[in-house]
């Protein structure tokens, strides 16, 4: 997927896909989370939730964010995802960052690190369950700013396996529930990372 959109695969990948709403990372940080991981010499895709393209303040906050990410993404090796299909993304990721997205548990299918940005706001206002987001914690890192986002992608990437046996079990519980949203990642395959 990287060669194919002529993407640079020779360092780490990491893919930021936040939630839609005003009261997501995205609002709160997107920037400097992917500032940061750009000045850490990272590959960065960055996929937006379709909602978050739309100009309406309760959606995106009213930010225009093509055009607020492109000169960030431009400083380094950074892409914006503009597809809509994000399982050909995740595979391509040596590590996704999210806040309380659901492709956080499309990713566990991977069985590859997750980092989870924690946003008790958006907890708060988009009402998610309590359930789960204890869930989506038990099976990533959790960071609450943009600045140890990279410290978080370091030890992942140096510690692909700590989390897993949490990540599968999470996997196994949300697939018995309705497999629905992670069936389009089975068909999906990637060699391994350099």
């Amino acid at each position: 997927m990287l060669q194919m959109n002529g993407i640079e695969r020779g360092r780490p990948t990491v893919l930021y896909a936040p939630t839609w709403t005003r009261f997501s990372s995205l609002n709160a940080m997107g920037e400097a989370v992917i500032t940061s991981l750009i000045d850490a010499g990272y590959t960065v895709l960055v996929k937006l939730h379709d909602n978050s393209l739309d100009p309406a303040f309760e959606t995106s906050g009213g930010v225009d964010w093509l055009r607020r990410l492109q000169p960030i993404l431009a400083k380094g090796n950074g892409y914006l995802i503009r597809t809509g299909d994000a399982s050909p993304w995740l595979v391509a990721a040596d590590v996704l960052i999210t806040d309380h997205s659901s492709i956080g548990f499309e990713y566990l299918l991977l069985d590859r690190p997750l980092i989870r940005i924690e946003m008790a706001e958006l907890i708060k206002r988009a009402d998610i369950a309590t359930e789960y987001v204890d869930l989506i914690a038990s099976a990533s890192t959790t960071v609450e700013s943009a600045p140890s986002d990279v410290a978080a992608v370091e030890r992942a990437i140096a510690e692909p396996d700590r989390l897993s046996e949490a990540r599968r079990a999470v996997r196994f519980t949300n697939c018995m529930r309705s497999s629905s949203s992670m069936r389009p990642l089975r068909s999906q395959s990637r060699p391994s990372t350099p």
